[in-house]
């Protein structure tokens, strides 16, 4: 990769909903790569398209994820991307990515910008997963866009890399950040607390708590 290529981060999931771990991510790998001296142009948090809800069922409307999703992100450096949400079906990671890296290249006027994945140990480790991955997908991803790993507890993303071939091959463009403050806030937790009525306060944003609490989202009575 030119180390002067400005670098897009590109954190893709189902938010649903978006939270505050989801925004420290994407800060985190933007710190690590400014330390580099590496331009981070931006960053953008992209909804998976309502068709995973063959994947995973506690899926709710796309709408209401993408409407999270620019509440969370308002006045930050993140934007929240509606490319999958406006796409016929179901895009997977390979795709979605080139497509956004298109859009920023555009959007920036920099053509030679980079949209690099943003994510946990645990979708790194997915790549072993059998019928997950396209082995060229993860090919072109690592090869062509890169990766920026978070390391959580109980993870080994060192050893996962040097283990998988494609990783390892790919080994130099896959960038492992330590995440000093240990943080277990996810969107099944969220999910589970506002199912039973309790808040969510401080675990995602205020404007996200309101939403989900003006709409009921995931009550066990909706």
């Amino acid at each position: 990769m030119n180390r002067n290529a400005p670098v897009l981060l590109v954190l893709i999931g189902s938010f649903n909903p978006p939270t505050l771990g989801h925004l420290r991510l994407l800060e985190l790998a933007k710190d690590y790569l400014k330390q580099q001296s590496l331009n981070v142009i931006g960053g953008v948090m992209s909804p998976v398209h309502n068709d995973y809800k063959k994947h995973k069922k506690s899926l709710i409307d796309y709408s209401h994820r993408r409407a999270m999703v620019e509440l969370a992100t308002q006045n930050t450096w993140i934007k929240c991307s509606t490319w999958e949400g406006k796409q016929n079906t179901w895009t997977p990671t390979r795709p979605t990515l080139e497509a956004l890296q298109e859009l920023a290249r555009e959007e920036y006027n920099e053509p030679n910008l980079v949209a690099k994945l943003v994510c946990g140990a645990d979708l790194l480790e997915s790549f072993n997963v059998p019928g997950l991955w396209k082995w060229e997908d993860i090919d072109k991803i690592l090869g062509n866009h890169g990766v920026i790993v978070a390391r959580r507890a109980g993870s080994n993303p060192d050893q996962f890399v040097f283990k998988h071939d494609l990783c390892y091959k790919h080994r130099n463009n896959i960038r492992i950040v330590y995440e000093p403050v240990n943080n277990d806030v996810s969107s099944t937790v969220l999910r589970t607390l506002a199912s039973r009525n309790c808040s969510i306060r401080f675990l995602t944003t205020d404007p996200v708590c309101d939403y989900i609490t003006e709409r009921k989202l995931y009550c066990s009575d909706q």
